[in-house]
């Protein structure tokens, strides 16, 4: 009688299954209670193509047995239809905990793994949880690690496709983003190969919040100029709130406050123009309004000339500068 490896004791993004588990799966197994079918690609519905008739361990590893499985089925399997096989468990079965449903062979998807192929967990609601098996946990990368890995880079694309939509205008920032988009592009092809290469890590996860932080930074900052630019902030602000702005960013990352910048952008938004004072003369000898700035300094007798020329302008109706004249010929 032969038997096929279907499963493997190892931490998961689902949890950790310790040998002792893989032996209580083995042990449960009773086809006189619920006896397991072989399916395709986790079908649940359709006929079974055979089912599993013994479970045994050897190690950590759970290993199984078929009966009553078609020719054809076999053919298609010889054949390399159905290259990976996966498992479907029930979490806890009528309390008798772990429990195999069924085995499901799948067509089209390539195992990554040698040895053990990736497999699939399904409980009693049959919630199918998708997961890989690493030969070696301290060399090998989870599924979840990769996907989370994927994530950030598709988050950084979505980022650089709207900051060069914004700033398409201008030469030097779109220089910027072609630099950051070639480093994403490359960074994914990288993490693709991931499961292979098994190196360099914390290089990559460092690149990957250097740019994250730069985006984050650049975001600030333009944000910061355009208040600027609406008079809602003035310039001596800019480094104070681009600080603040980075201290909200660290409070959203350890408290998952994702309301905090977004908030702190409100506020500054709702703020009515700022008003820059200029220098108040306190010297009795400066005059205020018009053209007195280029008097504030002046002597007393160019302050005589000046009020004068000022009333006779308000009393002909004329410019300053024909009252000017008309002083100059008295």
């Amino acid at each position: 009688m032969k038997y096929f490896q279907v499963f493997k004791a190892g931490k998961y993004p689902q949890g950790e299954f310790t040998q002792k588990d893989v032996e209580e799966i083995a042990k449960n197994y009773d086809p006189s209670f619920c006896e397991a079918p072989i399916t395709i690609d986790h079908e649940q519905t359709g006929p079974a193509y055979g089912w599993v008739d013994k479970v045994k361990t050897d190690g950590d590893i759970l290993q199984v047995s078929f009966k009553d499985t078609p020719k054809s089925f076999q053919d298609d399997v010889n054949a390399g239809k159905y290259k990976k096989v996966s498992v479907e468990l029930y979490k806890n079965l009528e309390g008798k905990g772990h429990y195999l449903k069924a085995v499901s062979f799948l067509g089209a998807a390539i195992p990554q793994v040698k040895g053990l192929e990736p497999v699939k967990f399904m409980d009693s609601e049959s919630e199918i949880y998708e997961f890989e098996v690493a030969e070696d946990e301290t060399e090998n990368f989870t599924q979840d690690e990769i996907d989370d890995l994927k994530k950030q880079v598709e988050d950084l694309e979505n980022q650089i496709a709207k900051f060069k939509e914004k700033d398409k205008q201008k030469e030097q920032k779109l220089e910027t983003i072609k630099s950051l988009k070639d480093k994403i592009s490359a960074l994914t092809n990288e993490v693709s190969t991931f499961k292979e290469k098994a190196q360099g890590k914390e290089q990559i996860e460092q690149e990957l919040n250097d740019i994250k932080t730069a985006l984050k930074n650049k975001e600030y900052e333009d944000f910061i100029e355009k208040q600027i630019n609406d008079g809602k902030l003035v310039p001596a602000n800019k480094d104070v709130v681009l600080s603040i702005f980075k201290e909200l960013d660290n409070v959203k990352k350890f408290g998952e406050d994702t309301e905090l910048v977004s908030s702190f952008k409100s506020f500054i938004e709702s703020l009515p123009k700022q008003i820059v004072f200029d220098e108040t003369a306190t010297n009795k000898n400066k005059i205020e309004g018009g053209e007195s700035d280029k008097f504030a300094n002046a002597d007393e007798d160019s302050l005589e000339i000046f009020n004068q020329a000022q009333e006779l302008a308000k009393k002909e109706n004329i410019s300053f500068k024909e009252a000017l004249l008309r002083l100059d010929t008295f």
